[in-house]
């Protein structure tokens, strides 16, 4: 199954339309090219048709609206002038709305009672507001409801996913999943991004079973979402090991209902309810003997806590965790040269929170993170990147080199990081031990607020 290349990397309007794109992409990706970023998908799809035909569609400033004469408490463009209205009256000029008022009038032009609205028209009234056509009547609505006249079609492809998470919760097999809608979302996603058909099918089900389960547990990973998704999603490396065990006849005996997702940065977290024989599997496996590599459990259970405390080759610390607040008004700027991290430089990034120290490798790193450098002459002087990716999130790590420090170039770095996610439709998120004044520092000063503070379990 082919996956959905990046906007820029599409050559043609032909294979464009093989994807599935949420009007927010469609806005997102007119903004980022300069074009006419309003109105409803079919109107923005048809921007993007004219870009690839080698048409511009520039923005349209909307006319402010105009206040009618005699009004008595009107405002300037906001609530309707007319009180009485016909065939004749303006939508814009009456307040259009679809609730029960306009409801009335129809079912007197049209004989139908109850009266609704069918989606043409709802796709219409919304389209004549947003381009503030005031010529456009009440009557051309009714012609609308006729099929008398085209002027804002419904988007019908908003009905596939109503129709894929209807056949998809129709099917007994997914009752598996404690969070069908979820379940059906991580789904739709691999789907919508694929050029295969935009419907469920059990066949589909089968296929993806695994995946989905290991993401409904990544999902509801109390301490941290990104790193465990990063894995279940298939975007990074890393080990899932489940809390239950096949014995020979293929019965499962259950281990407690936790999965634990190991990344290839080293951290591991623990999602559901793990039980002491889990854990204790957890203890010898990964402290009581050296690990083939790095491994730091990142808790927010008590119970694990608990669990760990008396144990002698374990130690605790803390973990900061981070959400996003808000953009910075006014973007920080350095006087260094700043490049997207790319195969041409990707090669002269050293240091210890580098891309190599979450990526299994560069080809991975290229094709499904991104990252930019600050570049002195042609040396690499300070990297910020995604050091965890899911579909949702992106956990972002950053270093300068020490000879830079104190230069403004973390928090530069940073906050171009936190556009790029936010232009991706994601969430930047952020985490540093507690101890590390530095990382706090940078992540409050490009916006960041903290959250949660979890605990670290390593290996004496």
């Amino acid at each position: 199954m082919a996956e959905r290349p990046a906007f820029e990397d599409i050559k043609d309007y032909e294979e464009f339309c093989k994807y599935y794109w949420y009007r927010e992409e469609l806005i997102r990706i007119c903004k980022a090219l300069g074009l006419k970023s309003d109105g409803s998908k079919i109107e923005l799809n048809s921007v993007i048709r004219a870009y690839f035909a080698g048409e511009k569609i520039p923005p349209v400033k909307k006319a402010r609206g105009q206040s009618c004469a005699g009004a008595q408490g009107g405002s300037r463009g906001k609530k309707a002038c007319v009180s009485e209205f016909s065939l004749d009256t303006g939508l814009i000029a009456c307040g259009f709305t679809f609730g029960n008022r306009f409801r009335e009038f129809y079912a007197e032009q049209t004989g139908v009672k109850p009266f609704k609205f069918n989606v043409d028209m709802v796709a219409t009234a919304k389209a004549v507001k947003e381009n503030g056509d005031e010529d456009f009547t009440l009557g051309d609505l009714l012609d609308i409801y006729y099929g008398k006249k085209t002027y804002a079609t419904y988007d019908k492809s908003a009905l596939q996913w109503n129709r894929f998470v209807k056949d998809f919760c129709a099917d007994e097999a997914t009752a598996i999943f404690h969070e069908r809608l979820k379940a059906a979302a991580i789904l739709w996603k691999i789907v919508r991004e694929s050029n295969r058909k935009k419907e469920y099918s059990h066949a589909l089900f089968e296929e993806y079973a695994d995946m989905m389960k290991n993401a409904e547990y990544a999902g509801n990973c109390g301490a941290n979402r990104v790193y465990p998704m990063s894995i279940a999603q298939g975007l990074q490396d890393g080990e899932i090991i489940p809390g239950a065990e096949q014995i020979p006849d293929g019965e499962i005996i259950p281990d407690g209902d936790a999965v634990l997702f190991w990344h290839y940065a080293g951290f591991a977290y623990i999602s559901g309810n793990p039980d002491e024989k889990f854990l204790n599997k957890i203890y010898q496996k990964y402290f009581q003997k050296e690990p083939e590599r790095r491994f730091v459990l990142v808790t927010d259970d008590p119970n694990v806590e608990d669990f760990f405390a008396d144990k002698e080759c374990v130690r605790f610390e803390k973990r900061a965790e981070y959400r996003f607040g808000s953009l910075l008004d006014v973007r920080p700027e350095c006087e260094y040269r700043i490049e997207q991290i790319s195969e041409t430089n990707y090669d002269r990034i050293h240091g210890k929170i580098v891309p190599d120290f979450s990526w299994a490798s560069r080809e991975q790193f290229l094709k499904n993170g991104f990252g930019f450098v600050a570049l002195d002459g042609e040396k690499v002087i300070a990297v910020a990147f995604s050091a965890a990716v899911s579909s949702d999130e992106v956990d972002i790590g950053i270093e300068t080199d020490e000879s830079y420090r104190h230069q403004g170039l973390a928090k530069t770095l940073a906050d171009k990081m936190c556009r790029e996610i936010i232009l991706q439709g994601k969430k930047p998120v952020w985490a540093h031990s507690v101890s590390n004044e530095g990382s706090k520092h940078t992540a409050e000063s490009a916006g960041f607020v903290q959250e949660r503070v979890n605990t670290v379990i390593l290996r004496k």
